[in-house]
C-alpha cells in the first residue's frame, strides 16, 4: 500500500454516509496557512469542517420532518375548519365547525398517507429507521383524532344544534373502528410479527380514548355534573384497568418478540408504544377537565378539578407492570429500583403539591373525595402497602420494609383530613387497624421462623394499638385515665412472658432474664397504683400472690433459676412486710403488758429452734431427702 493511500482517510460505510459526503457535505476550504503536510495528515482538514455538517447529518438520519409534516397538517386542519373568536377556545357560542366529518376525514387520510408511506419505505427500501418514527406518528395521530373530538362533541355544529347526537357518536364508534382496522393493516403491512397479547391492549387504549368522552356527556348518559366530575377522575383508574391487562404478554417474556420480524428489539419493541400512550393518559386525564368540567363561575385558568393524585391508580399500575417485567427478565437492578422509588408516589398524592390547589373548583372536589372515600394521601399509603405485600409475596429482598413503613403510615396518617389541616397534620396515632395488621403479620412470620424478634415487634405492636385503642374508649369502659399506662404495661408483660416461654433463640435467652425482673417492677409499681386508686389491701394482697404464683409457674415450666429467685424474693418480701406490719400493730395494740411479753418469748423460742436446727444439719438432711425421692 502506498503513503498516499495511506494517508486518505477511509471512506464512510453504507450507502447513507455516502449520500450525506456526496451530496449534503459543503466544499472544505483550507486555510492558507495550511501547507501540504497538514493537508496529507487531515488535521486540518478535519479541524475546518463546518458544524453544519453534523447538523445535516443528524438531520438526515433520524429525519424529523415526518413528524413536523403531521404536526402542521393537524394544525393547519383544526384552522381550517374553525371558524368564531379563536381566543376563547371554550367560551359558549365563541367556536362552531363548518363540518365534523370534514376533519374526521381530513386527518383521517393525512393518517393514511403516513401508513402508506410507512409501508413502502420498508417494502421497497428497508428503511426501518424512518419507519419507526412513522409508527409512532401513526399512534399519535391515532390520539390526536380522539382529543380534537372534544370540541365535536361539547361545542356542536349549527347542523347538530338543537338535535340529537347520534351522529356525533357514529362518527367517534367509526373513528376507533377506522384506526384499529388501519393499525391491523400497518400491522400486516411491515409483516411485524406481534401476538394478540400485545395487540389487544392497545387496542383497548385506543376504545378508552374514542369512547371514554362519550359517558361524560349528559345528553347521552343523563349523568349530572356531580358524577360527570367522577368519572373525570375515575379516567385514569380505568387506563390502570387496562394497563394490568399487559402482564400476561410480560410474563411470556422478550423471548416471545425477539423474532418479530423487524431489526428492534426489546424493550424498545414493543414498549415504545406503550410509553406513548402512557404519556397520553396523563395528559387525557387533564383535557378532560378541561373540555367536559368547566365551572360556570370559572375566574382563573388553572381553576380545574384535576390534581395530580388523579393520576396516581395508572402510575401504580406501571409500577406494578415494571415488577413484573423485572421478575420474569430477572433484572436486579429495576427490583432494587423499584423498591427504592416506589414510595415517591406520595408527592402527586399530596393535593398541596399543584399551585392550584386554593381556587374552589379544586377544593370543591377534594372535600368531597375527601369526606366520600378517604384523602388522596391516605388512599396512596394504602395503594403502596398493596404494592409492597405483592412484592413481598413475589420474593423481592427488603419489600417488607416498604410494607411495614406503609402500614406504620397509614397508623398515623387521617383517613380524612379538610383542606386547611392538610398544611400541618398531627402525626399520633389515628388508625388501629394498621397496627393490627402489622403485629398479625409479623407473628405469623415469627411462628414460622422461630424467631423471637419478630414475636417482640409484634408485641410492641399490639401495645401500642391496645394503648391507643383504650385511650380513645376511656370514656366508653368507665376507666380513669391512669389507669390506662397499667394496662398497656400487663399487655407488654404477659406478652413477654409468652414469648419467653415459646421461643429457644438467643434473643428470647435474653429476655428471660429481662422478664422475671420488669415483672418484679411492675409489680411494685401496680402495687403503688392500686393504694393511690384506694382499692383497698386485700385485692393489692392478692394481685401480688397472683404475680408471684405466676413466676413459679414459668420458672418451673422454662426450668430458669432467675424466675425461682425472683418469685422467692417476693415471698421474702411479703414475709418481711408482713412481719413488719404485724409488728407495728401489735406494738400500738392496747394488749396486757403480760400478754405482749408472753407472745415475744413465744416468737424467740421458735427462732432459736430453727437456728438450732440448721446447725444439727436437720433441715439439709430433709432438703437432700426429698430430692431422692424426686
Amino acid at each position: 500500500m502506498s503513503e498516499d493511500s495511506a494517508a486518505t482517510p477511509a471512506p464512510s460505510s453504507g450507502p447513507a454516509a455516502g449520500a450525506v459526503d456526496a451530496q449534503l457535505s459543503p466544499p472544505i476550504a483550507l486555510p492558507p496557512e495550511a501547507t501540504s503536510d497538514e493537508m496529507e495528515s487531515g488535521s486540518t482538514v478535519r479541524a475546518a469542517v463546518p458544524a453544519s455538517d453534523g447538523i445535516l447529518k443528524l438531520l438526515y438520519t433520524h429525519n424529523p420532518f415526518y413528524l413536523i409534516s403531521a404536526c402542521l397538517f393537524v394544525y393547519g386542519l383544526k384552522k381550517l375548519f374553525r371558524q368564531g373568536d379563536q381566543s376563547i377556545l371554550f367560551g359558549q357560542g365563541s367556536v362552531a365547525y363548518m363540518e365534523p366529518w370534514g376533519l374526521a376525514l381530513s386527518l383521517a387520510a393525512v393518517t393514511v398517507l403516513m401508513t402508506i408511506t410507512a409501508i413502502v419505505i420498508v417494502r421497497v427500501g428497508k428503511v426501518w429507521e424512518d419507519a419507526r418514527s412513522i409508527v409512532l406518528i401513526v399512534l399519535m395521530m391515532f390520539l390526536a383524532i380522539s382529543i380534537s373530538f372534544d370540541e365535536l362533541i361539547t361545542v356542536r355544529s349549527d347542523r347538530d344544534n338543537g338535535h340529537s347526537f347520534e351522529s356525533v357518536v357514529a362518527l367517534i364508534l367509526m373513528s376507533y373502528g377506522f384506526c384499529v382496522v388501519l393499525s391491523e393493516l400497518l400491522i400486516r403491512g411491515l409483516r411485524v410479527r406481534l401476538s394478540r397479547s400485545w395487540r389487544l391492549p392497545l387496542y383497548g387504549f385506543l376504545g378508552l380514548f374514542f369512547c371514554y368522552p362519550l359517558g361524560l356527556l349528559p345528553e347521552v348518559m343523563g349523568f349530572t355534573n356531580e358524577k360527570v366530575r367522577w368519572l373525570i377522575a375515575a379516567f385514569p383508574s380505568a387506563a390502570s384497568v387496562l394497563a394490568l391487562t399487559l402482564i400476561p404478554a410480560i410474563r411470556s417474556g422478550s423471548s416471545s418478540v425477539a423474532e418479530n420480524g423487524t431489526p428492534w428489539r426489546w424493550p424498545w419493541f414493543p414498549w415504545t408504544p406503550f410509553v406513548l400512550v402512557a404519556g397520553t393518559v396523563c395528559f387525557r386525564s387533564y383535557s378532560l377537565t378541561i373540555s367536559f368540567d368547566v365551572p360556570v363561575t370559572m375566574k382563573h385558568f388553572w381553576d380545574t378539578t384535576f390534581g395530580l393524585y388523579q393520576l396516581v391508580p395508572f402510575l401504580l399500575a406501571v409500577q406494578l407492570l415494571l415488577l413484573e417485567i423485572s421478575i420474569v427478565e430477572k433484572r436486579r437492578k429495576l427490583q432494587w429500583c423499584l423498591m427504592l422509588t416506589a414510595s415517591l408516589l406520595l408527592l402527586p398524592a399530596h393535593p398541596l403539591i399543584v399551585p392550584w390547589h386554593g381556587l374552589p373548583a379544586y377544593r370543591g372536589f377534594l372535600e368531597n373525595l375527601t369526606m366520600t372515600a378517604a384523602s388522596p394521601l391516605y388512599l396512596t399509603i394504602l395503594a403502596l402497602g398493596g404494592f409492597y405485600a405483592i412484592a413481598w409475596w413475589r420474593g423481592l429482598r427488603f419489600a417488607e420494609f416498604g410494607f411495614f413503613a406503609m402500614t406504620s403510615l397509614a397508623t398515623i396518617v387521617p383517613a380524612r383530613v379538610s383542606m386547611p389541616q392538610l398544611a400541618s397534620i398531627n402525626w399520633l396515632p389515628n388508625q388501629i387497624w394498621p397496627i393490627v395488621l402489622n403485629a398479625a403479620v409479623l407473628l405469623y412470620i415469627s411462628l414460622h421462623t422461630r424467631r423471637s424478634i419478630l414475636a417482640a415487634i409484634s408485641l410492641v405492636c399490639i401495645a401500642w394499638a391496645s394503648h391507643g385503642y383504650l385511650v380513645s374508649s376511656v370514656q366508653s369502659f368507665g376507666l380513669l385515665p391512669r389507669m390506662v399506662p397499667l394496662i398497656t404495661m400487663h399487655v407488654v408483660l404477659l406478652g413477654l412472658m409468652g414469648i419467653c416461654l415459646s421461643y429457644r433463640d438467643r434473643f428470647a435467652e435474653f429476655l428471660r432474664e429481662v422478664t422475671a425482673a420488669a415483672t418484679s417492677l411492675g409489680m411494685l409499681v401496680t402495687v403503688v397504683q392500686l393504694t393511690r386508686f384506694h382499692a383497698g389491701v386485700a385485692v393489692s394482697i392478692f394481685y401480688a400472690v397472683a404475680v408471684t404464683a405466676t413466676l413459679f409457674a414459668a420458672g418451673r415450666l422454662m426450668n430458669n433459676k432467675l424466675f425461682f429467685w425472683t418469685a422467692a424474693a417476693h415471698c421474702l418480701g411479703g414475709i418481711l412486710l408482713a412481719t413488719g406490719y404485724g409488728s407495728w400493730l401489735f406494738v400500738r395494740s392496747d394488749l396486757p403488758a403480760g400478754i405482749k411479753s408472753v407472745a415475744l418469748a413465744g416468737l424467740s423460742f421458735l427462732v432459736a429452734i430453727a437456728i438450732s436446727a440448721g446447725k444439727s444439719g436437720m433441715l439439709q438432711h430433709c432438703f437432700r431427702k426429698k430430692q431422692t425421692e424426686t
